[in-house]
């Protein structure tokens, strides 16, 4: 498993929290919201479907095979034959584990014929959860090349879309960006980012091909390049744009249909700060019960930092303008 764990890596140090943003986001259309006591099945699956991929192809390609062969630590009486059989047992069966981890997702696991089939759905899921990290790898180390080219910045602000309102995101961001004086314009991306959502939507079926954006969206000026994808926003190009643009975008995450976090707890939170968001002045009673979730939520540091921030600037956003005393008045 070194290389499987070395192959995550390398592909997380490309994309970063991307990927599990990314990962989440496909889960929550396939099977809901996933509790934190849950997101361990989802880096097993992540790592499980590169370990797949990698597998795979060993099995397919025996130069390949023979060079994750080679990749593996083992002792001198470890005879080849043996880690082939390994390789090929986790090339049928993996997918499999990784089936029974979906079933642990459900409220109500399926039974019978039912969970069978789930079991066997791990095969796709496998593919299209490998496919878009792999794609995601590649179209991360694309932007990093091309930032050192031209001297740009790459900045990835990672966030999940809410199902269904995609489009709603896309133009609360296009008048943050305008409001911010980027004279950006509106075009659509590569067809080659719409390829994971359409696998995503033919492995989850017409429920999920509905919530799948049916076209997405960049932005673009003389010096910056954006790219609103349904678990990431992507900006490159010139330093002083990116900074620009990232602050509005980060203003704009606030109160758009979007999530932060990843976790059902930690959305849970998001979507009560947008409760109080919407209120026309705010006191500090409203954040008692949101201070107390805060200190009790188990989740990690990155997560529970990004919740308290969006805590203070709601906050922050609506007070009265004139307002130097605290939330509540006094």
């Amino acid at each position: 498993m070194i290389i499987f764990s070395g192959l995550f890596t390398a592909f997380g140090r490309l994309i970063g929290a991307v990927a599990t943003m990314t990962v989440a986001w496909a889960t929550i259309l396939l099977f809901g919201r996933i509790p934190q006591s849950k997101q361990t099945l989802l880096s097993f699956i992540t790592l499980g479907s590169l370990a797949w991929i990698a597998t795979l192809a060993g099995v397919l390609v025996p130069t390949v095979g023979s060079f994750l062969l080679a990749a593996v630590p083992r002792a001198s009486f470890i005879e080849d034959v043996w880690l082939r059989l390994i390789m090929l047992g986790l090339a049928v069966f993996l997918p499999l584990a990784i089936g029974f981890a979906t079933i642990a997702f459900t409220e109500n696991p399926p039974v019978g014929r039912a969970r069978v089939t789930r079991l066997l759905l791990g095969y796709p899921y496998a593919a299209v959860y490998a496919l878009t990290i792999i794609s995601l790898a590649a179209w991360g180390l694309e932007r990093k090349i091309r930032s050192l080219q031209h001297g740009w910045d790459s900045v990835h602000i990672p966030m999940i879309v809410k199902a269904g309102r995609y489009d709603a995101v896309v133009t609360d961001l296009e008048s943050a960006l305008h409001e911010a004086d980027l004279a950006v314009a509106r075009k659509s991306a590569s067809g080659w980012f719409e390829v994971p959502p359409r696998l995503l939507a033919a492995v989850g079926g017409d429920p999920v091909k509905d919530l799948i954006p049916t076209e997405l969206v960049g932005f673009e000026t003389d010096g910056l390049q954006i790219l609103v994808y349904p678990s990431d926003v992507a900006l490159l190009g010139r330093k002083e744009l990116v900074s620009q643009a990232r602050a509005a975008v980060a203003r704009c995450l606030t109160s758009a249909d979007a999530y932060l976090t990843s976790a059902k707890e930690s959305q849970q939170i998001e979507d009560q700060l947008a409760e109080i968001a919407r209120k026309p002045r705010v006191v500090a009673a409203d954040f008692r019960a949101i201070d107390e979730l805060l200190t009790m939520l188990v989740a990690p540091y990155d997560e529970w930092e990004t919740l308290y921030r969006l805590r203070l600037q709601v906050e922050q956003e609506r007070r009265l303008p004139d307002s130097t005393t605290p939330a509540d008045g006094s």
